[in-house]
């Protein structure tokens, strides 16, 4: 396009600066056939007509002049003017003001330029305003960190002052110290999910792709979540097929997508909730839900859902989610070019999230 561009200029230059040339090497024949062309009419008379060099050349002169002011104009109008409309504009957005709009009226390659230029402005404000929503969103993530981390070391403080004080009894020290350690490993499970979110959002991170069987990944992930249902009286209706469901997949962390939202409906739904988890092939890939008959997610909180830390502040403080869970398992399955969402309606009387994972 640049080159277009270019060839497109100089062709306009080249022949405006041949039209100069052709006009003063012409100029004699033009005086001539103009004095012809009265004579011919009885304007006057060819003998009248004739000039004396001097004359000839005092109007070569003014014509010569005249043709000059008419070729600056015109370099003016159709170069000079859109070269310094685009100079100032150029200048307004070097300045920070990304609201500068150039409107297409010029000709030639200027109004190629200005709409180029219109374009870039439009990405550039594109840019800074998703630069504004990430920052935004890192100033949130960083005051949630702190939240979910205060509470848990300001418990470890201070039960470790009371310790060191050696006024309890025996009874007391253990239970401070049964608090502390159950804090403590409060702490490091949420700054375990901070790493493995930071680690799965950097371009450096690989999946370690193995062929295996879905299916067989999803039932031991159920398995051994089985004592968590009956804890919380919740009940667990289980439909895996019995054959293998093939996909390129990493182990550990396919399960840790199970093993999060599984967990993300044990602790946030009452107990008696009925819980169905499924799995079955479509054409070309594989569904998993996870599903329960449980309170349908508040609107507000269902926007953000796989947000970090939108689980509520209260859900996290008595409930035991950090709001990093859905997170971490929405970039493992997208890392396998796969999909989870989640739906209000997934099955009569049951919502839940869906995994969506391309067959082998």
């Amino acid at each position: 396009m640049k080159g277009k561009l270019k060839r497109n200029l100089q062709n306009f230059l080249f022949l405006l600066f041949m039209g100069v040339l052709f006009f003063t090497w012409a100029i004699d024949s033009v005086v001539e056939f103009i004095y012809g062309f009265m004579d011919a009419l009885d304007l006057v008379s060819l003998e009248e007509s004739r000039m004396d060099p001097r004359s000839a050349t005092n109007l070569a002169k003014f014509l010569g002049i005249l043709l000059i002011l008419v070729v600056l104009w015109i370099i003016k109008r159709k170069v000079s003017d859109p070269v310094k409309r685009l100079a100032e504009s150029m200048e307004c957005v070097r300045e920070g003001n990304l609201d500068t709009e150039m409107k297409v009226v010029d000709g030639l390659e200027f109004g190629q330029m200005e709409e180029s230029f219109n374009s870039m402005v439009k990405g550039l404000r594109e840019a800074r305003e998703l630069q504004e929503q990430n920052a935004e969103k890192n100033r949130k993530l960083y005051a949630e960190i702190a939240h979910d981390l205060k509470t848990p070391m300001t418990m470890i403080l201070g039960y470790a002052r009371l310790l060191s004080e050696g006024a309890a009894s025996p009874e007391k020290q253990r239970e401070y110290l049964d608090t502390i350690v159950e804090q403590t490993e409060n702490a490091n499970a949420l700054l375990e999910q901070m790493l493995e979110y930071a680690k799965l959002g950097s371009t450096e991170y690989r999946l370690d792709l193995k062929e295996g069987d879905l299916a067989e990944c999803l039932r031991q992930v159920t398995a051994e979540s089985y004592y968590r249902f009956e804890e919380k009286g919740m009940e667990l209706d289980v439909q895996i097929p019995d054959e293998a469901v093939t996909s390129l997949y990493d182990e550990r962390q396919m399960k840790r997508v199970f093993f999060n939202l599984i967990g993300n409906v044990i602790c946030h739904n009452p107990e008696g909730t009925k819980v169905k988890i499924t799995l079955k092939c479509e054409e070309g890939h594989a569904e998993a839900w996870v599903a329960d008959d449980g309170p349908l997610i508040e609107k507000e909180l269902k926007d953000h859902l796989f947000e970090p830390f939108q689980t509520g502040d209260a859900s996290r403080n008595s409930r035991g989610g950090n709001g990093l869970g859905l997170s971490v398992a929405k970039k493992i399955v997208q890392l396998h070019g796969g999909d989870l969402e989640y739906r209000d309606e997934l099955m009569q009387g049951y919502k839940g999230f869906v995994i969506t994972m391309p067959l082998k």
